[in-house]
């Protein structure tokens, strides 16, 4: 398995969705972070395989609401590492 050096930001995307699929919105609102930035994460993301869109549909206002998924496996020890070192 390849291994890619992830941001805290991207490490934290990816533990949200994998508590449950989440979208762009959810996510800016969550890490406080502008829309954009937030589509450029779960782009990344998506290309490197690490997460995927598990539902999509139009909203109301016709917008394309996608719902995405970290895709599992994902060795997330370095995350629970890290996070019990910050203790």
């Amino acid at each position: 398995m390849a291994t890619v050096d992830l941001d805290e930001t991207a490490k934290g995307i990816l533990k949200a969705t994998l508590a449950s699929p989440k979208t762009a919105g959810e996510l800016t609102r969550i890490f406080g972070l502008p829309g954009a930035v937030v589509v450029d994460y779960l782009g990344l993301l998506e290309q490197l395989g690490l997460l995927r869109v598990v539902l999509s549909y139009f909203g109301r206002d016709g917008r394309m609401v996608r719902y995405y998924q970290a895709d599992l496996p994902i060795d997330m020890s370095d995350v629970a590492s890290s996070e019990a070192a910050g203790r």
